[in-house]
C-alpha cells in the first residue's frame, strides 16, 4: 500500500466483493416457515472481513486526504 491510487483500487475491489456477497446472500433467502424468513449468512465471516478491510482502507484514505490539506 504505497500510494493513494493503490489503496483506492484495493478499497474498490474489497467493496465490490462485499456487495456481491451481500447480493448473493439476499437472493438466496429461504423461508423457514410460511410467514417468517430467517437469514442465515453462509458468508458472514467473509463479509465481516471485507467490511473491516473497507473500514481500514477508508480510514487510511481519509487520513491521507486530511494530511494533504
Amino acid at each position: 500500500m504505497s500510494n493513494r491510487s493503490e489503496i483506492l483500487t484495493e478499497y474498490r475491489e474489497a467493496s465490490e466483493q462485499l456487495n456481491e456477497l451481500k447480493q448473493y446472500e439476499a437472493s438466496h433467502v429461504v423461508p423457514c416457515h410460511e410467514e417468517t424468513i430467517t437469514i442465515k449468512p453462509k458468508y458472514g465471516q467473509r463479509m465481516q472481513a471485507l467490511s473491516n478491510k473497507c473500514d481500514y482502507l477508508n480510514m487510511i484514505l481519509e487520513a491521507m486526504a486530511a494530511s494533504e490539506d
